[in-house]
């Protein structure tokens, strides 16, 4: 009998709600540590600061760059790990940097971290993964509690990461985590449509092209939804900032490439509707993902409706319906998400 495919991934992604609860519950001592680091920082006049990562890992770093630029006087700049040799002015102790891993092993991050050090720049480490080579060279480091994810496609610990990039920036604002546990009980409800989704995955599973765009926080959501799809699905899948798509990419859009729109809030929708009304101009199959819009129901031709939750923290519900969707549509395709054949779990030189 044929192995089961999709097997962790399915299990893992249904983790995530939990492991963002974990993770409120026993990381605040770590983030309030990083959070004071930050604080002695600007107290020395170090208000600058770089956020990297690679793959997911970079989306995250995204994500983390919105909430600080957003919500506190830092100023950070999101780069890719391997990146990092490149910008010189970085590795200077006039800047601070965070640094995202699910491993803690990847190459090109502890490389990074490593010439940051020897050039006197403080480091924080977000990892999933206590005791690795990460935390041990970090001045201070959040590690997220997701557990072992062992299917190559990162879902919960992508989740995780959401969430300690959320309880940092809001510790440093003093905004209250509340939000965060409203988060996981959104994502918990996308959890409960699965059987909405998967028919839509059945109405899209022999698609070759599609695209993903995000506004305000869902930007990051949108650029890991195409991502998953990518990894998961082998379907090849771009993702955009709502109204950069019409800046070029839109040229690509037909009634065959659906166009998967995040947002996190009715406003958020709202500033995207060029986008949307570009897009259902040229009849493509548009999915809208968010807050319910009385306005652009007639764009539709899907709505996963996120309810309960509006703002910075609606990204993890959002990313939840990303995760699922794409993992339906592997399993679907006859794929087996959870060992792309070209990819491995830690990416090491």
């Amino acid at each position: 009998m044929e192995k089961e495919k999709g097997v962790f991934m399915r299990k893992e992604l249904g983790e995530g709600p939990q492991a963002v609860l974990k993770t409120l519950r026993e990381a605040r001592e770590e983030v309030k540590a990083a959070a004071d680091l930050l604080r002695s920082l600007a107290g020395a006049g170090v208000e600058r600061g770089f956020v990297i990562g690679s793959g997911t890992s970079f989306h995250a770093s995204l994500y983390l760059q919105h909430l600080l630029n957003k919500l506190t006087d830092f100023h950070v700049t999101a780069i890719p790990a391997s990146e990092f040799a490149e910008w010189r002015p970085a590795a200077h102790a006039r800047y601070f940097i965070v640094g995202y891993s699910q491993s803690g092993e990847s190459s090109d991050i502890v490389e990074a971290f490593k010439v940051a050090k020897a050039a006197g720049v403080k480091t924080i480490a977000i990892t999933n993964t206590p005791g690795s080579t990460l935390t041990g060279i970090s001045d201070a480091c959040i590690v997220t509690r997701a557990g072992e994810e062992k299917a190559v496609a990162a879902t919960k610990t992508f989740d995780v990461q959401l969430a300690a990039a959320l309880m940092l920036a809001y510790e440093l604002c003093g905004k209250s985590i509340g939000e965060l546990e409203k988060a996981a009980e959104a994502a918990e409800r996308v959890l409960q449509a699965e059987g909405e989704i998967r028919a839509l995955a059945e109405r899209y599973a022999k698609t070759e092209h599609a695209f993903c765009l995000g506004k305000d926080s869902a930007y990051p959501v949108a650029l890991e939804a195409a991502l998953k799809l990518k990894e998961a699905a082998m379907v090849h899948a771009e993702g955009f900032a709502a109204r950069e798509f019409l800046h070029g990419p839109v040229q690509l859009v037909d009634e065959s490439t659906p166009v998967l729109a995040f947002a996190p809030s009715a406003e958020a929708f709202k500033g995207s509707l060029k986008a949307i009304e570009r897009v259902a101009q040229y009849k493509a199959p548009l999915i809208l993902v968010g807050p319910r819009v009385g306005e652009l129901a007639g764009y539709a031709a899907y709505w996963a409706e996120i309810r309960g939750i509006e703002g910075d923290a609606a990204a993890i519900p959002l990313v939840k319906f990303a995760q699922l969707f794409a993992y339906h549509l592997s399993v679907l395709r006859g794929l087996d998400p959870d060992k792309p054949t070209k990819l491995t779990k830690v990416v090491r030189y």
